[in-house]
């Protein structure tokens, strides 16, 4: 996955590459881990931490600077919340709109969508308060637990869904749809609406298979 954001940012070969793991609490073992993964690689890589503070003087400044910010997974409730409270959506979105390669597994996925499931209150359950850059519903780990239930019922008459599995993501420019990917062989990607009658009409998408590679 992250070689193909390197791609999409023209910056194959030292692309500069921001982690956020606000989803985690900031938690220090995901933090190492990212670094971990591309030890020894030329990806220039640095983290932004909210908890207790900001770890960087000029955080606008620093995403600025990025050629692909990535999101960790984790609560997207308290993700949003704490974005909000430190102002980060309209600076991810003026980073977004600069060009910088925006995108994240799992709740890194949700966040940018106008509504979403969620299981950060303990059970899956749909909400309304995405960041709305991307104005469709999303759904992650379709393939799991009841989510693809509770993704049917969260999808409304006016409303489009895309949905992936595991191991599956979704390529937008701007706020549309270019392609599905994935870099496992059986995760599969999916548009979700709702007719007329109010039947749920869910169709798979063709999905382009990625190889994996270092970082993911």
């Amino acid at each position: 996955m992250f070689t193909y954001a390197f791609e999409l940012a023209r910056a194959a070969n030292s692309p500069r590459l921001c982690f956020i793991s606000t989803g985690t609490g900031d938690r220090q073992a995901s933090i190492d881990s990212f670094y971990a993964a591309f030890d020894g690689t030329e990806v220039r890589t640095s983290h932004l931490s909210l908890f207790e503070e900001p770890n960087v003087p000029d955080v606008a400044g620093h995403l600025r600077s990025q050629d692909v910010i990535w999101v960790d997974r984790g609560s997207v409730i308290n993700l949003l919340a704490v974005w909000r409270a430190h102002e980060l959506p309209d600076i991810l979105r003026d980073c977004w709109q600069a060009g910088i390669v925006i995108g994240g597994e799992s709740a890194g996925s949700l966040c940018w969508h106008s509504c979403t499931m969620a299981d950060s209150y303990g059970g899956i359950r749909g909400i309304a308060d995405g960041l709305g850059f991307i104005p469709y519903a999303n759904a992650v780990h379709y393939n799991e637990d009841q989510r693809r239930a509770a993704f049917h019922q969260l999808i409304a008459p006016d409303t489009v869904g895309y949905a992936t599995d595991t191991g599956a993501g979704l390529h937008y420019e701007n706020d549309v749809l270019v392609t599905a990917i994935a870099d496992r062989s059986h995760a599969g990607a999916y548009r979700v609406t709702l007719s007329a009658e109010r039947k749920v009409l869910e169709e798979p998408m063709t999905v382009l298979r990625l190889k994996r590679s270092k970082g993911g």
